[in-house]
């Protein structure tokens, strides 16, 4: 039985990114071309297109994107109404939280640690992303801009720290699992002790 188009289309993609993060470490993001990816994967150079835009997005992969459901959400005060954990709500859906295995995530550790030129443009990435965060979550009642700005890097610091303790020991379990963890251990810290 054949797979149909849609069933293909939708399983390149990941080994298009896949292949490209390979290249990228053996190779570095500047030592490799459009072609090499093709060939690498067995496609056409228009068949890459039908699947990434760019070469840095093959790289990359699309980084996470915040939709207007969960802005809307945050700006409701949703969705839970604690702003750390909705803030690690919204930024843990919009990574996939458990969709990525780990290998993916080391391989895109990888990637950026072998090409520091792609570093500075996902923290540039992930400085816009919170800035848009910053903006909508001060719109809640009683939210001002430094409380947001908190939030978010309370946020920031476990969700770097989970993914971090993914990579290192994949045994951990998920994103989602190891995002609650810390934030657990976070909320010991920030208590007061009796």
């Amino acid at each position: 039985m054949k797979k149909s188009a849609t069933a293909a289309r939708g399983e390149r993609r990941p080994a298009i990114i896949a292949a490209a993060q390979r290249l990228a470490v053996t190779c570095g993001y500047s030592g490799f071309t459009f072609d090499d990816l093709a060939e690498a994967v067995g496609v056409s150079r228009r068949t890459l297109f039908n699947h990434v835009s760019s070469k840095e997005e093959a790289v990359l992969g699309v980084l996470p994107v915040i939709t207007d459901a969960q802005i809307e959400t945050l700006r409701a005060g949703g969705p839970t109404g604690l702003i750390v954990e909705d803030l690690l709500t919204t930024i843990v859906d919009s990574l996939g939280a458990d969709g990525g295995t780990v290998e993916d995530w080391q391989r895109l550790h990888d990637v950026v640690q072998r090409n520091p030129e792609l570093l500075a443009r996902v923290q540039a990435y992930v400085d816009e992303v919170g800035g848009h965060l910053v903006t909508h979550l001060a719109q809640r009642t009683g939210v001002d801009e430094d409380v947001a700005w908190m939030g978010l890097t309370i946020a920031g610091g476990i969700v770097g720290r989970s993914v971090r303790d993914c990579i290192d020991d994949p045994t951990l379990g998920p994103l989602h699992a190891r995002v609650q963890h810390n934030l657990a251990l976070s909320r010991e810290i920030l208590t007061p002790r009796r």
